[in-house]
């Protein structure tokens, strides 16, 4: 992996905060192509290697107009904790009983990966993209976590902030950190279901597979950070 060249500050940073992880929610049916293939692929490289993926953008509506060709290189992640707010969305809008959900929890070296980037919100969104903008530098990492935010969208202004929040959380739940191309299956560090039904089902699906990183924590499909 190619870090970026002031790797060290993002190592301290990751250390103070205690960061253990970064995540990565998707539907089970999207499960069995990351295990055969050994990685996470972004939309762009699933699309190049002919790779059937079911793209969870196709059945969300937000505010505000999103350029998908701006992030289709790139796999979105949150920090420590799934964006519940966009995880709440997509279960409701795809609900059904044969539709079941995992949440991947990635080692967090991807974020002083060299061409790793950061937006503050949502990054599809005219505030991360226009009001804040999106980069790859250690300044805009520290961003993610400042005290207060201001973020405006089409509809209104929010201003999250940071109380009562722990260090390893991002200020924004809808903050990301986007990694390019792809993530590799040795960096997985657990693939978390809400329930026994729930990966009882994905491993079935995924028979013939290694299921070892298969693991039961209804807490990353909650609401509550704190």
């Amino acid at each position: 992996m190619d870090k970026k060249t002031d790797y060290n500050s993002f190592q301290s940073e990751i250390i103070k905060r205690e960061i253990m992880c970064l995540v990565h929610f998707t539907e089970t049916i999207n499960l069995l192509s990351i295990l055969e293939n050994k990685k996470i692929y972004s939309r762009a490289q699933l699309e190049e290697l002919k790779i059937e993926h079911q793209d969870l953008l196709d059945f969300i509506e937000f505010n505000d107009k999103i350029r998908l060709d701006e992030l289709r290189d790139y796999i979105n992640l949150s920090i420590s904790f799934p964006n519940h707010y966009l995880f709440s969305k997509f279960r409701e809008k795809m609900n059904s009983p044969y539709i079941n959900w995992c949440v991947i929890k990635i080692d967090p070296k991807y974020i002083y990966e060299k061409n790793t980037l950061f937006a503050v919100t949502n990054a599809a969104s005219n505030s991360a993209r226009h009001q804040y903008q999106i980069s790859g530098d250690f300044n805009k990492f520290k961003l993610l976590f400042k005290d207060e935010l201001e973020i405006t969208s089409t509809v209104n202004t929010k201003r999250p902030n940071r109380r009562n929040l722990k260090d390893k959380y991002p200020t924004d739940v809808q903050a990301e950190v986007l990694v390019k191309n792809q993530i590799n299956y040795n960096d997985i560090i657990e693939i978390c279901f809400q329930d026994k039904e729930s990966m009882a089902a994905a491993k079935a699906a995924c028979s013939g597979c290694d299921i070892s990183k298969f693991c039961l924590d209804d807490i990353m499909f909650g609401s509550n950070r704190e």
